[in-house]
C-alpha cells in the first residue's frame, strides 16, 4: 500500500478554508488553497493518509473528527519521541544570521531562494530611532503579494508552535553591510536622520518573530521528514514546510542544494513531459506528473469549499484513479525491490500508462480559464536507501504494542519518497483561478483579536539608498 503522511498545519488550513478556524491574516489564503490542493492529491492518489496525533490536546477529538478517513497515530506507540527530539536538535543548531540586510545562514537562505522570493532589512525611522525592519523586495504588486503570502504562511508557524505548548529562539546574529557587529549604542553610518542615526541595536519584534517562526519551520520539516522515513510514507507538508524539506533533504542525502533546485526550476519549465528523470550517482530519481487543479475544479462543482473534501472522497473510487493508484503503488514496488537503474526500465511502460492517464485527469477534471486550464506537478524524488543513510537513526519499531497492520511491513529499510513542489509556481496558478479563487476563499474568517504582520515593500532601486526615513542595514 501506499501512505501519504500530512502534517496538522495541512489540515488547519483545510479548516480555514471551511470556515471552522478563523485565520490570523487572510494573507495565507493562497498558501492554504496550495495546502488543500495537495491534501486533495493525496486523497486522490494514495491508498491511505496518515497524520501524527499531536494536535492541541482540547481540540483533539474535533480534529479526529473532522477528518475521519485519517489514521491519527500516536507518538508514544510509534516511539516518535526520540525523532521529535532530533528534530529539536537540528533546529536548535541552526545559528540565524543576518548581515548586510540579508539572510547569510545556510538553512535561511537557501529556502528563501528555493522559494524565489527576497527578503531584507532595512533600518527605518520610527519616533526618531532607527529599527531594523523586515521588508519585501519587489517592484510590481503581483511579486510583492507573493512575499506577503509567502511571510503570512511563515508567520503561522508561531501559532502551530504555541498550539503544541512549545516556544522557539529568535535570537539572530546582527552584522551590518561592513561586516560590524550590531549591539546596543550602535549608529547607522552615514544616516540622514537624528545626528548621526541613532538605532535600537536590535532585530524588531516582526523580525524576531519571523526567525523563532523559521526556527519552528525547520522543526517540524525535519520532524516529518524522518517520521516519513520512519513510517514509508511520502510527505504531504503545508507548503512551506515542503520546500524547507527540500533544503534538509539536499543537505543531509548528500546531492546537494543543487539538486533540489534545479527539479523545482525543471519542473516549472517543462509543460509538456510528464517523467522527467534526474540521477546522482545512481542513487536518486525524480518524476513529475502534470496534475489538474483538483480544488478548482470541485469549488465550481460543490460551490462550497467546506464540501470539497468530501467531494474529492465520492470521486475517489472512480476507475482513472483507481487506476492512477494501482500504477503508483506498482512503480513504488518497483524501487523498492530493484536498483534504480534496473527499475527504471522495467518502470518505463507503467509510467507510459499513467501518462496516458494524467492527460485524461486534465481533461475530464480541468478547469477552463482565461489562461487556459491551471495546472500543478506532483513531483517525486526517490532515493535508494544508500542515500538516505546520512540521515539520523530512527528508532526501533515497538512491536509489543497493537499497531496498525501497515506497520508490520516496515521491517526491512526501503528507499525514501519525498514530494517536491514549486511553491512560487503554485501560487500564480492559484492567483488564475478567478471564480474558482473566489469560491475556496470564501468562507475564511479573520481572527480579529490576533496581532498581525503588516508586509512592507522595498524596490529594488531604492535598496542601498538612505533618506529621511530609511536607511540600508
Amino acid at each position: 500500500m501506499t501512505y501519504a503522511l500530512v502534517d496538522n498545519s495541512t489540515l488547519t488550513a483545510v479548516e480555514r478554508l471551511s470556515g471552522n478556524v478563523l485565520t490570523k491574516s487572510k494573507d495565507s489564503t493562497d498558501t492554504d488553497i496550495v495546502a488543500l490542493e495537495n491534501y486533495l492529491q493525496a486523497i486522490l492518489f494514495y491508498d491511505r493518509i496518515v497524520a501524527v496525533d499531536d494536535y492541541i490536546p482540547k481540540h483533539r477529538d474535533s480534529r479526529i473528527a473532522a477528518f475521519p478517513n485519517i489514521d491519527f497515530l500516536n507518538k508514544g506507540d510509534f516511539n516518535l519521541d526520540l525523532i521529535e527530539q532530533q528534530a529539536k536538535e537540528k533546529a536548535d543548531s541552526i545559528r540565524p544570521e543576518i548581515r548586510g540586510g540579508e539572510f547569510v545562514n545556510s538553512d535561511f537562505k537557501k529556502l528563501i531562494e528555493l522559494l524565489q522570493t527576497h527578503i531584507v532589512c532595512t533600518w527605518d525611522i520610527s519616533s526618531s530611532v532607527y529599527h531594523l525592519t523586515l521588508k519585501g523586495l519587489a517592484n510590481g504588486s503581483e511579486e510583492f503579494k507573493k512575499y506577503g503570502n509567502l511571510a503570512a504562511s511563515i508567520f503561522s508557524e508561531l501559532n502551530d508552535a504555541s498550539e503544541l505548548g512549545q516556544r522557539t529562539s529568535g535570537n539572530v546574529a546582527l552584522v551590518d553591510r561592513y561586516g560590524n557587529p550590531i549591539s546596543s549604542g550602535y549608529k547607522v553610518p552615514e544616516a540622514r536622520w537624528s545626528n548621526g542615526g541613532k538605532s535600537s541595536g536590535e532585530a524588531s519584534n516582526a523580525i524576531k518573530a519571523f526567525v523563532a517562526a523559521l526556527v519552528w519551520l525547520a522543526n517540524r520539516s525535519v520532524f516529518y521528514s524522518l517520521t516519513a522515513r520512519y513510517l514509508q510514507a511520502d510527505t504531504f507538508l503545508y507548503p512551506i514546510r515542503q520546500a524547507y524539506q527540500q533544503t534538509y533533504l539536499s543537505q543531509t542525502c548528500n546531492y546537494g542544494f543543487s539538486y533540489a533546485k534545479n527539479i523545482v526550476d525543471h519542473f516549472s519549465t517543462v509543460a509538456s513531459e510528464d517523467l522527467v528523470s534526474i540521477h546522482n550517482a545512481g542513487l536518486s530519481v525524480a518524476t513529475a506528473t502534470t496534475l489538474p487543479m483538483f480544488s478548482a475544479w470541485l469549488a465550481k462543482e460543490t460551490g462550497d469549499p467546506s464540501q470539497i473534501v468530501a467531494a474529492a472522497y465520492s470521486i475517489r473510487n472512480n476507475s482513472e484513479f483507481i487506476e492512477a493508484r494501482e500504477q503508483i503503488r506498482e512503480i513504488r514496488k518497483l524501487f523498492d525491490q530493484s536498483e534504480i537503474a534496473s527499475a527504471n526500465r522495467k518502470v518505463l511502460k507503467l509510467v507510459t500508462s499513467f501518462n496516458k492517464a494524467s492527460n485524461n485527469l486534465r481533461v475530464k477534471y480541468g478547469l477552463n480559464t482565461r489562461q487556459g486550464v491551471p495546472v500543478t506537478k506532483l513531483v517525486h524524488v526517490y532515493n535508494t536507501y544508500a542515500a538516505i543513510s546520512a540521515l539520523p537513526k530512527v528508532p526501533a519499531y515497538n512491536f509489543k504494542i497493537k499497531l496498525p497492520e501497515f506497520v508490520y511491513n516496515l521491517r526491512k529499510p526501503k528507499g525514501f519518497n519525498a514530494v517536491y513542489r514549486n511553491l512560487t509556481d503554485d501560487l500564480s496558478t492559484v492567483w488564475s483561478l478567478g471564480e474558482a479563487r473566489d469560491i475556496l476563499g470564501s468562507k475564511v474568517d479573520n481572527d480579529k483579536q490576533s496581532l498581525v504582520y503588516n508586509p512592507k515593500q522595498e524596490k529594488p532601486e531604492f535598496r542601498q539608498t538612505h533618506s529621511q526615513f530609511k536607511s540600508p542595514m
